[in-house]
């Protein structure tokens, strides 16, 4: 019996408009692109613009998005998602106490779109700290937003291994924890699952393995503040020990072609050579295999 190829490419199209989406809203380091007080040429008029980095979980069964994530540039990103879907987020993720990842949170307050008991997922230090600290306080005193605090016990890698059902799902990583813990994601869709982490010390400085990591997941997203050490002169960068794009470059190098196309750099600080695609360093990274995310970028789970 011949198969019907029309059903079968109905079917497929049908899974693929059924699949969650992660969607990319930014992918500057946490001061965006251009950069205040910045009079290089990278911040110049007609320079490339960059909104900070965030994520919107799309689920089109249910006309839902998740917001991973509240930049600065919250207002601005709202318009990318699809027509269709809610108009707010159903429930909101941030990750830790930099201004890029959670600032974004005072406009869901009363002075804007004043939301009601929205649901934020967070650490169990960011908690306390969001709301034992004005003016973050006031949120969940008017009760614009409501705290689920998350304990994030488990490794990535015991986290991918065990979730079985579409969800976020949080780990620890080491980064400069002044007012909070640093969480990064697994995101599982119904067929494909991501790993995203936008800030992270030194790979070196973890307890896990990033390249395994890598090879455990279909896409990953991952901290490329910076290019290299050259990036900032006169910055002593042991303050900012963000893993080099070339440092995760040479450690990714032993995989092959498929596996480091799974690879997308995100994050990056103003001074990056990577937002100029006739750069060196940008065509480098194309040369070796990897990626590099953007604006709108979807990924299908």
């Amino acid at each position: 019996m011949r198969p019907n190829f029309k059903i079968w490419i109905g079917i497929l199209i049908s899974l693929q408009l059924s699949a969650q989406k992660l969607m990319v809203l930014g992918r500057a380091q946490d001061a965006g692109k251009p950069q205040l007080g910045c009079e290089k040429e990278c911040c110049q008029p007609g320079a490339t613009k960059g909104n900070v980095v965030s994520l919107a979980w799309l689920e089109p069964d249910s006309a839902q998005w998740t917001l991973i994530e509240a930049s600065p540039d919250i207002s601005e990103q709202f318009q990318l998602i699809p027509q269709g879907y809610g108009r707010l987020p159903k429930a909101v993720y941030v990750s830790h106490a930099h201004i890029g990842h959670y600032t974004g949170l005072m406009y869901f307050g009363r002075e804007a779109c004043n939301t009601h008991q929205l649901p934020l997922f967070c650490g169990e230090r960011m908690a306390e700290f969001l709301s034992t600290n004005g003016p973050w306080s006031q949120l969940f005193e008017l009760q614009n937003l409501k705290l689920h605090p998350q304990k994030a016990s488990l490794k990535a890698a015991d986290l991918i291994a065990q979730v079985d059902s579409p969800g976020i799902y949080v780990f620890k990583v080491p980064h400069r924890d002044e007012f909070s813990e640093t969480l990064a994601y697994i995101i599982k869709g119904k067929s494909k699952t991501a790993l995203f982490i936008p800030d992270i010390d030194k790979w070196q400085l973890w307890d896990e393995d990033i390249v395994e990591l890598v090879q455990a997941v279909d896409y990953a997203l991952l901290d490329a503040t910076f290019y290299n050490a050259e990036e900032l002169p006169g910055r002593d960068m042991s303050e900012i020990p963000h893993p080099f794009v070339v440092e995760s470059m040479a450690l990714f190098d032993r995989l092959d072609t498929e596996e480091k196309a799974k690879i997308h750099f995100i994050h990056l600080n103003h001074s990056n050579p990577l937002w100029k695609p006739q750069s060196d360093a940008f065509k480098e990274v194309e040369a070796k295999g990897y990626r590099l995310s953007w604006k709108g970028q979807i990924f299908n789970l």
